[in-house]
């Protein structure tokens, strides 16, 4: 055998070992995919990972990692894991929200802070103004600018809220009737906040005709707001 001859089997063989590994990689990844225990779907990330340590499906898998173990409700691995990915991949966006709504709802000093830091960074890597913005980075967007906004009102900026708030119900409607509604809701609750009630009155009547989670919470605050607004406040 020549050297040219060895040299192209040799290539061959590489070739051939890569196509086999990428097959691999791509049945482990569906198998992750279609997993729909929770438990489950994270022990065969946990082993996905050292196998294929620079896989093309990271994004992916990363999110999955991320649904699962909150799914499970295990709270600490899930800010470990998303943080960790952030080391990896700084506006990665999932992992961005994901920490800005944990730290929202975490009722431990400085989390609100926490929250207000990971969505600011999600709005920025989201760029939902920019020309090639899809429907996945707008939605990104609008739940930010959507957390954003109840963070403030947390920490009593309701004043500030409101634009955020805004701007997240802009970027949602006819994109993301779960979140739009959320996001409605906030914004009517943080005009109510402000004695804004003409204001609130009109965010929450388009609230309720949504249907889903957020449509009788809606009902409950525009019955309020509507009493409010019968006293003359």
């Amino acid at each position: 055998m020549s050297d040219s001859e060895f040299a192209q089997r040799v290539e061959e063989e590489k070739e051939a070992s890569k196509s086999s590994d990428e097959f691999l990689e791509a049945a482990a990844f569906n198998a992750i995919a279609g997993e729909t225990d929770a438990r489950k779907r994270m022990a065969y990330i946990e082993r996905f990972t050292p196998a294929f340590p620079n896989s093309r499906f990271q994004e992916q898998i990363a999110s999955y990692a991320m649904m699962s173990l909150s799914d499970l409700k295990d709270t600490p691995r899930l800010i470990a894991y998303a943080e960790k990915t952030l080391t990896a991949d700084p506006n990665n966006l999932p992992a961005l929200l994901l920490l800005s709504n944990t730290y929202v709802d975490d009722p431990k000093p400085g989390s609100l802070t926490k929250a207000v830091a990971y969505a600011q960074r999600a709005i920025t890597a989201a760029k939902a103004d920019a020309p090639d913005a899809d429907r996945s980075r707008k939605v990104s967007a609008g739940v930010a600018h959507s957390t954003l906004g109840y963070a403030y009102m947390k920490q009593d900026k309701t004043a500030a809220a409101i634009p955020e708030l805004k701007s997240a119900v802009a970027l949602l409607k006819g994109q993301d009737d779960l979140q739009y509604s959320n996001a409605l809701y906030r914004l009517g609750f943080a005009y109510a906040k402000l004695s804004k009630t003409t204001e609130a009155r009109e965010v929450l009547q388009e609230a309720v005709k949504i249907s889903g989670p957020m449509q009788q919470p809606s009902q409950d605050l525009l019955a309020k707001v509507n009493a409010a607004r019968a006293k003359g406040k």
